[in-house]
């Protein structure tokens, strides 16, 4: 789709009372939803890699009380770290609310075929804990009582100082052997959909007028990844290994970059699909 037309939609929704803005958001992207099972064979790389690199450090979720940042559509995280991965229970945390019962029926019915489990339709196995419409930061979780935290392709979506906040919560709860995982896409999402876009296109924007073209639903921070390594380290956590692509063929930076960026070389402003592992200092 056109980035225009699509940055028109969600403007005008932004526009229309929040419940209701939402609820013709929600519909709109169930239109487009793929499929369960081409969403869950989707996800499957990102899994995988974790899996792998985590395996390199010696660290698994074998038996871990895990915290997702965003939940997203499908609980294909939480169900393969559950019953592929053995950890012990996942709790999801969204500040939205887009599992539905039918989805999750569909789901429930795909995963028992293929991995030969018991689930009951259309409920969430009784170790995942889902948190809707609520903002992690206003959740009191124990100290030392988390041994994972994880997220895919969510940190681009927070504002930069609920990611910071996100971050000293999670260095409280986590356990002193704990980890974090997380996969960050910090391209321009339109750039998916519209390839006429480069996948830094928004580079060139101030912050004002980036923020005059984005809304609630289409949200992105704009972080490069030396930005997020700084967040991370000032948060208490060390770095144990950060790995990313590099700018596909044919890619190339708009020809003006706002100055808010030239501080960055150009493979740290085309550094994509973030995959970091922290452990905290404790």
């Amino acid at each position: 789709m056109n980035h225009r037309i699509k940055s028109f939609i969600f403007q005008a929704l932004e526009k229309l009372p929040r419940p209701l803005g939402d609820q013709v958001y929600h519909r709109l992207q169930r239109i487009t939803a793929k499929s369960v099972h081409n969403e869950y064979e989707f996800q499957q790389a990102t899994i995988r890699q974790f899996v792998d690199e985590l395996d390199k450090l010696h660290l698994n979720f074998d038996k871990n009380r895990v915290v997702e940042i965003g939940s997203g559509w499908l609980p294909v995280l939480p169900y393969d770290l559950l019953f592929r991965y053995r950890a012990k229970e996942v709790l999801t945390f969204d500040i939205n609310e887009h599992y539905q019962a039918a989805t999750i029926r569909e789901f429930n019915n795909f995963y028992e075929k293929r991995f030969q489990v018991g689930l009951s339709n259309p409920h969430l196995p009784p170790f995942v804990q889902y948190f809707p419409k609520k903002n992690i930061l206003n959740v009191s979780i124990e100290p030392e009582t988390i041994d994972a935290m994880t997220s895919r392709n969510v940190l681009e979506h927070i504002h930069p100082g609920d990611l910071e906040l996100i971050h000293k919560q999670a260095y409280q709860y986590l356990r002193k052997d704990s980890f974090v995982i997380h996969q960050i896409s910090p391209s321009d999402h339109r750039a998916y959909t519209d390839h006429s876009l480069s996948l830094w296109d928004f580079l060139q924007y101030s912050q004002s007028d980036w923020d005059k073209i984005q809304t609630r639903f289409d949200y992105h921070n704009r972080l490069r990844q030396p930005e997020y390594v700084n967040l991370f380290q000032q948060c208490g956590f060390k770095i144990s290994m950060i790995k990313s692509k590099g700018a596909r063929e044919g890619q190339k930076l708009p020809v003006k970059i706002h100055s808010d960026f030239h501080k960055f070389s150009e493979e740290e402003l085309t550094a994509g699909s973030i995959i970091v592992i922290l452990v905290p200092d404790k």
